[in-house]
């Protein structure tokens, strides 16, 4: 039995070199001496990718790590990159954020999870820290769902992803969900209805988040952005279903931004549009906010891979 190398991405942008490097030792772990090939996609943080790149001299034998310098800062525009310019079409595609240390049996449990659901697409693990993660854990293996934090796509379903030019909107807040409903619709929602047993949720496939540190101006002011970030996402959600559901319409056809596609969803659904900021007003707030075009001309720039310097520290 030939095993397919493990092909691992983990996406970060604005975590500090002790939780990356975590992250990244975590993942090299849990290949358990497979042949792997780990691509840190370092986005819109070139002081991160240079700083990592130093750690990243001692790996084990098996193991190919490459720390990836993106321009655009953009979670979505890196998951792209990936997909399209990155992946080596050399077996499923493993996706970690950048600031979450994965258990040790974590991609095994995730192999044992397709291979017990020939019919799923992709796998998800569950979340088992921060304080919705209990009932997240239990809505996501009832009702299915697919995870930001852990996830594994096919190979094959990978290579149907490039081929069709599908690309995640760039600015999307809801990464996963977008991926895990296009996986869910089997990638043609004009000819496939929702199923959700086309992601393996996966119980086992766990992980861990650093605590956060003390109450600061500084985390008041994250937490002050995640809810605007989380308004964005509902929009999103919206945005999508009527693009994938409601319309039917390919996933290689969603907007190139989610300015795009929001502002596109409102155009089209004025009276729901309204409905929903008279009962979110924050969601009203930010569509506001996202009338303004950004400039994405940074995505333009292909990614490099970022050469360690002079042998400093191991990473593992």
């Amino acid at each position: 039995m030939i095993v397919e190398p493990r092909s691992i991405a983990i996406i970060a942008s604005r975590e500090d070199v002790s939780t990356l490097a975590a992250c990244i030792r975590s993942a090299i772990q849990a290949c358990k001496d497979r042949r792997a090939v780990v691509d840190v996609l370092v986005n819109g943080n070139p002081e991160l990718a240079h700083n990592i790149a130093g750690l990243c001299v001692d790996v084990p034998p098996t193991c190919v790590l490459r720390v990836w310098r993106i321009q655009q800062g953009d979670k979505a525009h890196a998951w792209n990159e990936y997909v399209h310019r990155i992946w080596a079409s050399d077996g499923d595609a493993i996706f970690l954020d950048g600031y979450v240390e994965v258990e040790p049996d974590s991609f095994d449990a995730l192999d044992r999870g397709l291979a017990t659901a020939p019919e799923a697409q992709g796998a998800t693990g569950v979340p088992t820290c921060g304080r919705s993660a209990l009932h997240l854990r239990a809505l996501m293996l009832s009702e299915g769902g697919f995870h930001g934090n852990l996830n594994l796509i096919r190979a094959g379903v990978m290579a149907k992803l490039r081929a069709s030019g599908f690309r995640l909107p760039l600015g999307l807040y809801r990464t996963d969900s977008v991926t895990g409903a296009v996986l869910m619709l089997g990638l043609d929602p004009a000819a496939n209805h929702w199923d959700r047993r086309r992601i393996a949720v996966v119980p086992d496939a766990i992980w861990n988040v650093r605590s956060m540190e003390r109450i600061t101006f500084k985390n008041i002011l994250g937490q002050w952005k995640r809810m605007l970030r989380q308004a964005q996402g509902v929009l999103e959600n919206r945005a999508v279903r009527e693009h994938l559901i409601v319309r039917g319409l390919a996933p290689h056809l969603l907007p190139s931004t989610a300015h795009g596609l929001v502002n596109g969803w409102i155009t089209a659904q004025p009276a729901q549009a309204r409905r929903l900021f008279i009962k979110q007003p924050l969601c009203a707030w930010v569509a506001w906010r996202l009338r303004v075009p950004r400039d994405w001309s940074a995505a333009d720039i292909a990614p490099v891979v970022v050469p360690a310097p002079v042998k400093r520290h191991s990473i593992v």
